[in-house]
């Protein structure tokens, strides 16, 4: 209503959370500065913490923060964290756009389905971020399951990044001892505070600029007073400035001054204001009314005649706005449309009756161990407890023959739909898979129209859980390093030392360079996959293949 009336050319004190009027006191700039610095740091952070109070700018921050973010960067932004658990990773899947069953899937399909799109996404140079706004109402099961998404990584980086939006009541929260675990992995924290007066009178002015406002609109006094009535609060200090802006408006008034300001910040608490013009307005009618009575009195008094009929006086209502906030729709999501699969139809006929337990139950049996899919525990969980270490990461089919163990890979159509599958053998443009029981030989480059590079193996390390071993240690596990080296230069056995020496270093280093490692001398869990590759323990993908540089 008043935009063309102060010659601007759009609302500049909308409470919708609009980057484009975002202004960056010193504390909001800061605040950016932790957001921007954690995702850029993700791989390697936990959770970032932005709180503030109701109204300070959290949202917008965080439109700001989307808005600098490069394409590569993938981000589910929930608003509305009142959620059970499983409607939280729903509502992640729906904003990743991520297909799954809202009727039969638990949590633990969840959570597959999400870290096998995690690493998919890893794989092609994608990265995920998730923000939480309103994150106080989260509760305690839902915080669990947040902290739980954050085991989602590789052996060097996390495949999830959380942003956490809150109110200072989740600070609380966070301070319990059952939250203590969560509390630990917040690795960047900042907390929102009002505007300063100043900030407040320069914050008024930047958003009129933005609004194209050519003259002053605001006095002096009119901005000091809307910070005592705001308390430098953003959002109240956009209600307040649209009331006035409003009432001048009505008033035919081009300069706001304290008199308008005071008047709106009344009508914003819901007082009635004192209406000065209405009230001079009834005073005059009160006047000619008693005059009017008074002479009707005057003439009957000398003609006892004539008869005055005295019509009431009204005073007309000002057509005050409405104090009901405007509806906000949310705009429609895009329509995703079905892509059509254009693939051959021998392997997509063969996928069509295996499942993941199955490869999983394929992938143990090699190993000689049982997979139990109903006890609750993840394949890496149970491999475990059975001594043997898992690995989900993302590869080539070089990888592949370079750890030389049997691996269950994911293979996904056009259409989104997932299966896994094991490699149970693999020869230079071929590949054996165990689909359902039975095995069947497909070329690599037909596989390699459905598989995105993720691969899932088991392996045996020489102690769980895997540590790396280095310059200094004396330990049994020194002995398997020096066992897996004699094996590949000598094939001899026999006793070995416990103490990882010098020589036994530049040994290392020397095998990290013949096989494209990083040549640190330190026996980490990529060295020790290539070393136990030599192996004759436990399945291999070709017993006559030696891993080559």
């Amino acid at each position: 209503m008043y935009i063309a009336h102060f010659g601007l050319n759009s609302a500049p004190f909308s409470i919708t959370p609009d980057p484009h009027f975002l202004y960056l006191s010193s504390c909001h700039r800061e605040a950016l500065a932790h957001l921007l610095y954690g995702v850029n740091e993700g791989p390697s952070l936990g959770f970032v913490l932005l709180t503030g109070e109701v109204g300070t700018g959290k949202t917008t921050i965080c439109r700001s923060l989307i808005e600098k973010l490069p394409d590569t960067v993938d981000v589910a932004l929930i608003l509305n964290p009142r959620l059970t658990a499983i409607e939280l990773l729903a509502a992640l899947f729906d904003e990743l756009r991520i297909s799954y069953d809202p009727l039969h899937y638990t949590l633990k399909d969840f959570t597959d389905a999400l870290t096998t799109y995690l690493l998919t996404a890893h794989y092609v140079g994608r990265r995920t971020i998730l923000i939480i706004d309103e994150a106080q109402n989260l509760s305690a099961e839902v915080l669990e399951q947040v902290r739980l998404l954050t085991n989602l990584e590789t052996s060097n980086q996390k495949l999830l990044q959380i942003i956490l939006v809150a109110q200072p009541e989740l600070k609380k929260v966070l301070n319990q001892d059952n939250m203590r675990q969560l509390s630990q992995r917040i690795t960047a924290r900042h907390h929102l505070t009002p505007l300063s007066a100043k900030e407040t009178i320069d914050y008024i002015n930047h958003r009129l600029t933005i609004s194209g406002a050519s003259s002053r609109i605001f006095t002096d006094s009119a901005m000091r007073l809307i910070y005592r009535y705001s308390a430098g609060i953003p959002r109240m200090i956009n209600i307040i400035c649209d009331r006035a802006l409003l009432g001048a408006y009505v008033n035919n008034k081009k300069l706001i001054n304290a008199k308008i300001v005071h008047q709106a910040a009344q009508e914003v608490r819901g007082e009635k204001p004192i209406n000065h013009q209405r009230r001079l307005l009834v005073t005059i009618g009160l006047i000619l009314l008693f005059c009017i009575a008074l002479l009707w009195w005057w003439h009957t008094s000398d003609t006892k005649s004539t008869t005055v009929t005295v019509e009431p006086v009204t005073t007309p209502k000002p057509n005050l706005p409405s104090n009901n906030p405007p509806i906000l729709t949310p705009p429609p999501k895009p329509v995703v449309e079905p892509v059509i699969d254009p693939s051959p139809p021998n392997l997509l006929q063969q996928l069509q009756t295996t499942t993941t337990e199955t490869a999983f139950e394929t992938l143990f049996r090699l190993w000689n161990l049982k997979y139990n899919k109903s006890n609750g525990e993840t394949a890496c969980q149970q491999a475990a407890t059975q001594k043997l270490a898992c690995i989900i990461r993302p590869g080539t089919w070089d990888k592949l023959r370079r750890f030389n163990r049997p691996a269950v890979i994911e293979l996904v159509t056009d259409k989104g739909k997932q299966y896994h599958v094991v490699v149970t053998h693999l020869e230079d443009e071929t590949a054996t898979l165990a689909i359902s029981g039975k095995r069947f030989k497909f070329s690599l480059s037909e596989i390699n129209k459905y598989w995105l590079g993720q691969f899932l193996l088991l392996w045996q390390p020489p102690m769980l859980p895997v540590r790396p071993l280095k310059l200094g240690d004396n330990n049994k596990y020194v002995i398997w390093i020096r066992k897996q080296l004699e094996n590949i230069e000598s094939g001899k056995s026999k006793e070995f030392s416990t103490h990882f020496n010098y020589m036994l270093k530049e040994r290392i280093i020397a095998f990290q360079r013949l096989y494209g490692l990083n040549p640190d001398g330190v026996v980490g869990e990529q060295t020790m996959l290539i070393l136990q590759a030599f192996s004759d323990q436990g399945p291999r993908l070709n017993t006559n293949f030696t891993p080559s540089p």
